[in-house]
């Protein structure tokens, strides 16, 4: 059985069903069971709402991690049975200060030490488990025989009980290692330090900019890398624009952003705005040929899901973070807003070849070109290091296009940071603030008091010649 890269402890397998509209994830843990509990608290949280995979992904580890403990203490097995609490109290003891001593591991798990910070994830994760079983799962006898749910209901009577904190306990525990002075260095060899609130400006090489996106030849990462440098679209969300969120004012072309899931798209044959979800199901009435692609992609066009309601591993997801919209326009709805208006002419010339490309039954913008089908994550981002290590020297992660916006509209735009806010869609002006960033060389020019700054050199005029 392959188990998760970074995981040791289980491995998850996503199924469809016909209850929900998104793969629905089956656990398995270290030793091939399948946790009853576990099932019915995942199906709990997709009743509701809230069976997001990446939070899911988080409780199952927590869980799968207890669970692997257990076997892995065989000589205490009795001792937890009869006293359930110490398991989960152990478990979060050895993960603030690991299971390895002296370079050695009895328990074969060598678990490095934790940050206390990590460790306070943890047991939130993990208390939101143990709460669906105190509520629901508290006298279910088809769960008896479920060792991670007795352990966890044994450990909530013991807390109730005595009073106890989790929280508090482990706390105190992370107290006690700071005050030991006999720890010897080895002992710390595993430990992890917070390095502060420090701001690490990372945005992409200024003058590397031009040359990084007029030498990429593909048309699709070359529309992307304009999008993100300069309206701040983060890498998934280029990956949810629709042919008909291309919508012209005057001779430029503008993008719509919107939800993936509950927003609308542009109707040209009915001249308003759609929902995005019927865009997608209308594809679904298309029929081009398939019989030369994989399982996975055949598979994919047959449904078109929304490419948020995925599993994170699913080669076709795309994420969507919170966005704060505004001033939304009274055709189109919310546009993207470009930060340099070169920028938006060379994207406009883009259009048209990117709307003629070869489309597999599917309605989204940016393409594979080898086979027709919708831009993943990992084809951008690949090609994005690859691309960026050719030009500067450095292998860089597409992140830094979004950093690059905030330090433009700082540094060579100077808008405000209120203004910078709305053009990167943050709800909270905090937000902003890993993003606006003024270069030492204009901190320098502002002390100075310089009219002129070393940003005005950036030329893009050429982009915005026919």
């Amino acid at each position: 059985m392959k188990n998760n890269l970074g995981s040791r402890s289980h491995y998850i397998r996503y199924v469809r069903t016909k209850e929900f509209e998104k793969d629905f994830p089956l656990v398995y843990l270290v030793d091939g069971k399948v946790s009853f509990s576990l099932l019915s608290f995942t199906k709990e949280q997709m009743d509701i709402g809230r069976g997001k995979d990446a939070a899911l992904r988080r409780i199952f580890k927590v869980v799968a991690d207890i669970y692997q403990f257990y076997l892995a203490n065989e000589d205490k097995h009795q001792a937890y049975l009869d006293s359930g609490h110490e398991l989960i109290i152990d478990y979060f003891s050895a993960k603030l200060h690991g299971t390895i001593k002296n370079g050695v591991c009895d328990l074969g798990l060598f678990w490095k030490k934790t940050k206390y910070a990590d460790v306070r994830k943890s047991i939130t994760q993990f208390q939101k488990y143990q709460s669906y079983c105190k509520t629901y799962l508290n006298v279910t006898e088809l769960v008896s025989d479920d060792m991670i749910h007795q352990m966890t209901v044994r450990y909530s009577a013991f807390e109730k009980k005595t009073n106890f904190k989790l929280l508090e306990h482990i706390a105190s525990v992370k107290d006690a290692m700071a005050d030991d002075r006999n720890q010897t260095g080895l002992d710390y060899d595993n430990e992890f330090f917070d390095q502060g609130n420090s701001k690490i400006i990372k945005y992409f090489p200024p003058k590397k900019l031009k040359e990084f996106i007029d030498s990429e030849e593909n048309i699709n990462y070359q529309a992307a890398f304009l999008l993100s440098g300069f309206t701040g679209l983060r890498e998934s969300e280029n990956l949810h624009i629709f042919v008909s969120d291309i919508v012209y004012q005057g001779s430029l072309a503008e993008v719509i952003i919107s939800d993936p899931n509950k927003g609308k798209t542009f109707s040209p044959e009915k001249n308003k705005l759609v929902p995005r979800i019927g865009v997608l199901k209308s594809c679904l009435r298309q029929h081009k040929a398939i019989s030369d692609l994989d399982d996975i992609n055949i598979d994919y066009l047959s449904r078109l899901p929304v490419r948020t309601n995925l599993h994170t591993r699913h080669r076709y997801h795309a994420g969507w973070k919170g966005v704060q919209l505004r001033d939304p326009n009274e055709k189109y709805g919310h546009l993207l807003e470009w930060t340099c208006g070169y920028a938006q002419e060379l994207f406009t010339r883009l259009v048209p070849k990117l709307l003629m490309q070869s489309r597999r039954s599917h309605p989204y913008l940016l393409c594979n070109t080898d086979n027709d089908m919708p831009m993943t994550v990992d084809a951008y981002e690949s090609r994005f290091r690859r691309h960026s290590a050719k030009i500067t020297g450095k292998e860089l992660y597409s992140h830094v296009m979004r950093h690059f916006t905030g330090f433009y509209c700082a540094n060579v735009l100077k808008v405000s940071q209120k203004d910078a806010q709305k053009i990167l869609r943050h709800k909270r002006e905090t937000s902003t603030d890993i993003y606006y960033n003024l270069s030492p060389e204009e901190v320098k020019r502002q002390i100075a008091m310089k009219e002129t700054s070393i940003w005005d050199e950036l030329d893009f005029s050429d982009w915005g010649k026919k």
